[in-house]
């Protein structure tokens, strides 16, 4: 067997009403309480938390509108500071949650933080308790370790690798404002991350539970199209996107090419102005089918055990498109591209530029 590390930095806290926990863990502390727009307001995540931390005592400073962007990070830590911040509590989506995890460890690195953003490492130094609380799940943000921040003051961006949250607290309807189309690709997206996981995965145990987890975020993405409130369903996808993020899948992984969809998912955001979750959702089905002429027994058992799928990686891929195509999520754009406006954004994969463009150009309608 594969060496590997099995990593427990965060305590996931599964929970259908989150005021006991709040109050629990946040006692003797000084609290920010980050979140972004007005989710978490609309789906009651705000006034739980306000409420509990206002009726039992504990001081709080709310910091809302927060963002990956790396000039609202750094506004943050000048108010944690300012105001003796002990305490970061994050609610919301993937960004809120990074932003948090920035300040909570900013707050002690602020000279040097776009360093660690660029990829210093900061894993096990010193940073503010830290409790995540996703709204929107299918990051996994809140059990994983990477930070995204974009500095568009300077046209740049990174993911600070190795900041963990003390808790991830997954309570299903914080989701329920979700509209469809959004619900749908909380889980779509998780099948996706889970599925970048597992595939090449040579340790059977992790591997089969990753098939697991696929199988039944998929089930529970298809029970939300019929009963939308069902909070078992919006369970199941919390907790997928948790574990997709873990140190509980690929841990036996020899190669770490299926990573490499999180780089072609990129130039549809560039391309045709695609949300990350569209962008990732459409370009999958046809990253397998490249990746087929690569990886043929990878991706063939894949479909097999995730699927049910025994034909060719084409028509499976195919399969796949249409599979999710009747939840009604769009996967082609409008528009035309060119072989040069692909190969100016940089993409670190072993595909071919060819083979880049052809998968590009296949979403086009």
């Amino acid at each position: 067997m594969k060496d590997f590390i099995f990593r427990n930095d965060t305590k996931l806290l599964f929970r259908n009403d989150i005021r006991t926990t709040i109050a629990e863990i946040a006692k003797g502390h000084k609290v920010m309480f980050v979140y972004g727009g007005g989710s978490v307001k609309r789906n009651g995540c705000h006034d739980d938390i306000v409420q509990t931390l206002t009726d039992n005592g504990i001081p709080l400073m709310e910091y809302g509108d927060s963002s990956r962007e790396f000039a609202k990070i750094q506004e943050g830590i000048r108010i944690a500071k300012e105001n003796g911040i002990t305490m970061i509590i994050g609610a919301g989506g993937a960004s809120v949650m990074d932003s948090a995890k920035l300040i909570a460890f900013g707050f002690y690195h602020e000279s040097d933080l776009w360093n660690y953003v660029k990829g210093k490492n900061p894993y096990g130094l010193e940073r503010l308790p830290l409790a995540l609380i996703p709204t929107y799940p299918s990051s996994g943000s809140e059990n994983g370790l990477g930070a995204v921040s974009v500095d568009s003051r300077i046209g740049d961006f990174g993911t600070a690798y190795g900041i963990a949250a003390d808790y991830a607290i997954l309570c299903p309807k914080y989701s329920l404002t979700l509209d469809r189309e959004m619900t749908t690709y909380t889980g779509l997206v998780t099948l996706v991350q889970l599925s970048a996981g597992i595939l090449g995965d040579r340790n059977r145990m992790s591997y089969d539970a990753g098939i697991s987890y696929i199988r039944n975020v998929f089930e529970a993405t298809r029970t939300l199209q019929k009963n939308p409130d069902d909070l078992d369903a919006r369970g199941i996808i919390m907790m997928g996107a948790s574990l997709s993020t873990s140190s509980r899948l690929g841990i036996g992984k020899e190669e770490p090419f299926a990573y490499e969809i999180y780089e072609l998912e990129f130039l549809p955001e560039k391309l045709f102005g695609s949300s990350y979750r569209r962008s990732l959702t459409s370009v999958f089905p046809r990253f397998l089918q490249a990746m087929g002429k690569h990886h043929a027994d990878d991706i063939r058992k894949y479909y097999h055990d995730a699927f049910g799928f025994d034909s060719s990686i084409e028509e499976s891929s195919r399969k796949l498109v249409e599979l999710f195509e009747g939840l009604r999520v769009e996967m082609y754009y409008d528009g035309k591209i060119t072989r040069e406006q692909v190969d100016a954004i940089p993409c670190h994969t072993e595909l071919s530029k060819e083979e880049v463009f052809d998968i590009i150009n296949s979403l086009i309608r």
